[in-house]
């Protein structure tokens, strides 16, 4: 096993294990805590009840006693008169009668006069007789309002140790008070208080007699909380609640600063109130203890849990170890891994038997996918038609046809290219439009259409174009096939070439036998009805309309690109007139002897211009005299124009109207429709009695061009 593997086995029984004791920890500690804190407010709840009931017990003692004191104060306070009261030797009299005072009152009795100065005490060791006590609030209390009360501790004025007392008033037969009757006690000496001082509660607790009103510690087990002063107001919120009469147990701090569990019972003769106080550090202690052993258990269960998890782990899962380093090894050479062995037919077993079976499955799927993806490729390179993928105007696939279409040296090349380099400009918007229709969905595929493209070496190619959007890589994408057309393009054009051809030459051998027969009919209706002519001039019409429509069908014999001279076609009129008339026409052109370049008419202008001059000559001959001269036809050139006068002689000139088209009009007007609409004028003037002269001018685009000299001989 590698290194690696060996780590991340462990960290892995590492991790089981680590949660395992993390559940276990959780539990186990969250339950010591819950039980640890049960108990606490448990153990709190029964000794907060048993010190509330002790203090409330010593608290019951205590008010007793203070009432008995004040009982007998009341009493000894109704047996002194008028008469006692002004006799200081009868008050000693009668306060040593009464030697009960001196037990309840370790720091002697007093009679106050009306003014609360001291008459007489007991004992007369004190030195308190003239003193006045009407600053102390029991003896005002009961001079001035009547009433008997139990004061705070104080300093007392001639004793000089911290003193409570106790008054009453003395009143006369009318109920009036003319004295009063005090007993103190000292708190620094032995007294009913001492069962309280001298009490403990359990090891280190203590008691405690609090005066309310005045927030102050009388007396107390520790020596150190004696005539102590309690926190102000709002500083200690428990201690707050107990001078405003709470009564019961709560855990607060002592003015020591030590944390205790106290429990308070009031006394009600005096406003005061008993207190136990013990610290919690005692309280809690063997709680405390428990904790710590639970605590110990915890952790002695926690460690032997991880051992036993971990040796469990390395047991049960040690199957497992085994079949990830057989994996492992198939990973790094590869390929599929072989079944792999069930050591125990457990769990795990069962996990390892699915899996084998899952690499039967997944071998047949990979073996069955390697030999389509195999085929595919084979046909995506052998494809004749160059197939390539783009994505975000980038090509980021093609084969090896896309390769040799554009020219370039290797697919690599084409990788990483915009397309928009292989398409001329003019296709950009509509490719771009297809593009988009296919990646937003709106069409899953686009069809054939023909286009220009563009080699890497700059060179057109025509092409059929498709498109359909497909999934590579995880991500839409177009794939694009495009078919080379130009040696198909370059066949049916050169088809198209022979097929017109074809044409042209069947079309034209059709008008040359349609002229050659048009002439042979109008020379045999001359020859064989010239005779009947002069009877009726309509034979000589039809004649000339048959010997016309020769004229056109032999000029439409030319091919396409061919010419037509305008000297060969007038100078064929002129004797197809002549024969056709048996009056002689000639037909001369000026300066052929030296300069006349012949003219060259389009043959598609050469048909209505063959008319035209047909029409013109015909009617020259017709109108002129059978006796007369005969009729001339001049061609002259000058400087690209051309320039036709037809001159024939008239008995007389018939009147016409070219616009109305009566008379010699009528003629003239069909003359003039045939005439092309650009290139081509004609007009009439009279040269001298008797003489007629036809003028047509021809110009661009109508003719063509000059060539050569030509020499020709009128007819």
């Amino acid at each position: 096993m590698r290194l690696t593997d060996w780590l991340q086995w462990h960290s892995l029984k590492t991790r089981v294990t680590l949660l395992s004791l993390g559940v276990f920890l959780v539990g186990i500690w969250s339950l010591s805590f819950y039980s640890i804190r049960l108990l606490r407010e448990d153990l709190h709840t029964q000794i907060g009840e048993q010190q509330f009931a002790t203090v409330s017990a010593l608290a019951t003692d205590i008010n007793e006693s203070m009432e008995e004191r004040l009982a007998a104060l009341t009493t000894v306070a109704a047996s002194i008169d008028q008469t006692t009261m002004g006799s200081l030797p009868g008050l000693k009299a009668l306060l040593k009668q009464r030697p009960i005072l001196g037990n309840l009152f370790n720091g002697g009795v007093i009679v106050h006069g009306i003014d609360g100065t001291a008459i007489t005490d007991v004992p007369l060791a004190a030195g308190r007789i003239g003193v006045n006590y009407m600053d102390i609030d029991v003896v005002a209390a009961a001079l001035k309002e009547g009433r008997s009360t139990i004061g705070a501790p104080v300093m007392g004025k001639r004793l000089g140790v911290p003193v409570f007392g106790m008054a009453v008033p003395i009143r006369d037969a009318l109920g009036r008070v003319t004295g009063a009757l005090s007993g103190v006690t000292q708190l620094d000496r032995s007294s009913f208080l001492d069962k309280l001082a001298q009490n403990h509660s359990g090891k280190s607790g203590s008691y405690m007699l609090v005066a309310k009103r005045q927030r102050m510690l009388i007396t107390a087990t520790d020596p150190r909380l004696r005539m102590v002063a309690l926190p102000a107001p709002g500083q200690n919120a428990l201690i707050d609640s107990f001078i405003q009469g709470h009564e019961g147990s709560g855990v607060t701090v002592n003015p020591l600063g030590i944390e205790v569990l106290g429990s308070v019972k009031g006394i009600p003769a005096a406003d005061w109130y008993v207190a136990i106080a013990r610290p919690t550090a005692e309280v809690f202690g063997p709680l405390k203890a428990m904790q710590q052993r639970m605590l110990l258990a915890a952790l002695a269960m926690t460690l032997l849990v991880g051992v036993l998890t971990w040796w469990m782990l390395k047991r049960q899962l040690s199957p497992l170890l085994d079949t990830v380093t057989a994996l492992t090894a198939f990973r790094d050479t590869n390929q599929l891994p072989q079944p792999l062995p069930i050591a125990k037919q457990n769990e795990i077993g069962e996990l390892i038997d699915a899996f084998n079976h899952l690499l039967t499955t997944l071998a047949q799927r990979e073996e069955t996918l390697r030999e389509s993806e195999e085929r595919y490729r084979s046909f995506f390179h052998a494809s004749p038609d160059a197939v390539f993928v783009h994505r975000d105007d980038i090509i980021i696939f093609a084969n090896d046809a896309t390769a040799q279409l554009f020219h370039s040296a290797s697919v690599t090349e084409l990788i990483g290219r915009d397309w928009h380099d292989l398409v001329t400009k003019e296709d950009w918007p509509v490719t771009e439009m297809r593009i988009a229709r296919l990646m937003s969905g709106e069409a899953p595929q686009m069809p054939a259409l023909e286009r220009r493209h563009l080699t890497l070496d700059g060179q057109d190619v025509s092409v059929e174009s498709s498109g359909v959007r497909i999934i590579f890589d995880g991500k839409p994408a177009v794939l694009s096939v495009i078919r080379d057309i130009t040696a198909r393009k370059h066949t049916e054009a050169q088809r198209l070439a022979d097929a017109r051809q074809q044409r042209d030459t069947l079309v034209r051998e059709v008008h040359h036998r349609i002229k050659n027969n048009l002439q042979s009919v109008a020379g045999l209706l001359q020859r064989e009805l010239g005779r009947f002519m002069e009877l009726d001039p309509r034979l000589e019409t039809a004649i000339s309309q048959v010997h016309a429509i020769a004229v056109v069908h032999g000029l439409q014999s030319a091919g396409p690109e061919e010419t037509v001279r305008l000297c060969d076609s007038a100078r064929n009129i002129c004797r197809m007139v002549a024969e056709l008339s048996l009056r002689p026409v000639n037909f001369q052109i000026e300066n052929e002897r030296t300069t006349f370049m012949p003219v060259e008419i389009a043959s598609d202008q050469a048909v209505p211009v063959a008319l035209v001059l047909n029409e013109l000559i015909l009617n020259a001959v017709k109108h002129s005299p059978a006796d007369g001269p005969a009729s001339t036809v001049s061609l002259s050139t000058d400087n690209g124009s051309a320039r036709i006068v037809i001159r024939n002689a008239v008995s007389s000139l018939p009147p016409f109207n070219f616009a109305t088209g009566s008379g010699l009009g009528t003629g003239l007007r069909l003359v003039s429709s045939l005439l092309p609409d650009q290139g081509a004028q004609l007009h009439y003037e009279p040269v001298e009695a008797g003489v007629l002269r036809t003028i047509l001018t021809l110009t661009p685009p109508v003719i063509g061009s000059f060539h050569g000299k030509e020499s020709g001989s009128s007819s």
